[in-house]
């Protein structure tokens, strides 16, 4: 029930979007050969795409929203989903475009076919490519094929940072990996080699406060507060979270709208919901809630919020909500 409300809502708020509001979906490549240690690199390109996406302004449904959909459907945490399925999957949480593929590891070569399918109403092939590159050369293979993704979409194309490759794929790496200790290690490494790469410490600030050392990874945010990077809106909205948690709200609330000015995500809108409530601003933290429906991925939290907040006053002349 709560999915079937969840697809009613973002229907609804999809018709009065324009199109390129309709987000893009680029879902985990599909291994067809290759040896066990290469089951990474299909989420992880999908995860380096995403990042294109973002850094040229396209709305899109990162890994980490797919994957808390998941755990909100009590999904494992990689289902196989055959093609029909993940159109169904792309078009419940508001995607305009699907973008899949699948890959084969031979010795040291990377065999790549992606394709992209426009999926808001009659399914529409936009574009379908193969790639080759060295098994080493994640970076290589995300700049040729996120530039074909890129004019398939008749978008500008917005590479990828001119970072080391290493670093790039250490970075892409703890992006996609589960374990906290791991996440720490390779964003850990992304930064050490590549001191101004800021979306890995972005990553690297909000691991370490997950995990207990909240003054680290706050301090790595404030030295990230004026940096311009693709993660930026992340950033901004875990500074947030930590302003809230010592007590400054009008500085916490400033810097949840400067993220989403730079990029609409649900997390945003779920925590000023959770500022708007702790000054009893019951109809705006309702409002918040409804925007970060809209994306389909936080339903359960979105939900036990709501269930917190009292209904809000009414308005001069209008009735008081009847009591249930």
């Amino acid at each position: 029930m709560k999915l079937l409300r969840s697809f009613v809502l973002i229907a609804c708020a999809l018709l009065a979007l324009p199109a390129w509001a309709q987000r893009v979906m680029i879902f985990p490549l599909v291994q067809e050969q290759g040896p066990p240690s290469a089951n990474w690199i299909g989420t992880g390109l999908a995860v380096a795409l995403d990042e294109s996406l973002t850094r040229g302004g396209i709305p899109n449904i990162s890994y980490e929203g797919l994957r808390r959909y998941y755990e909100q459907g009590g999904l494992v945490d990689d289902p196989a989903f055959n093609i029909p399925s993940q159109i169904g999957l792309a078009r419940q949480l508001g995607a305009g475009v699907l973008v899949s593929g699948t890959y084969r590891v031979e010795g040291e070569s990377l065999d790549v076919h992606l394709r992209a399918l426009a999926v808001s109403g009659d399914l529409k092939v936009l574009g379908s490519w193969q790639d080759r590159e060295d098994l080493q050369s994640l970076l290589a293979l995300t700049r040729k094929m996120g530039e074909k993704l890129f004019l398939a979409l008749g978008r500008a194309w917005a590479p990828p940072p001119d970072v080391s490759p290493v670093a790039f794929e250490s970075y892409i790496r703890g992006r996609i990996a589960a374990d906290p200790t791991l996440q720490e290690v390779y964003f850990r490494k992304a930064t050490e080699i590549q001191p101004d790469y800021y979306d890995a410490a972005c990553c690297l600030a909000i691991t370490l406060r997950a995990t207990g050392r909240l003054t680290e990874g706050t301090k790595l945010l404030e030295d990230l507060q004026s940096k311009t990077y693709s993660k930026a809106y992340l950033g901004l909205s875990s500074l947030a979270e930590a302003r809230m948690e010592e007590g400054r709200l009008a500085e916490a609330r400033q810097l949840l709208l400067a993220s989403l000015k730079a990029e609409e995500s649900p997390a945003a809108h779920i925590d000023l919901a959770r500022l708007y409530a702790k000054q009893g601003k019951s109809k705006e933290a309702l409002t918040e809630l409804v925007m970060a429906e809209k994306f389909g991925t936080d339903q359960d939290e979105i939900e036990a919020l709501r269930r917190q907040l009292p209904p809000p006053a009414p308005q001069p002349g209008q009735a008081p909500p009847a009591k249930e």
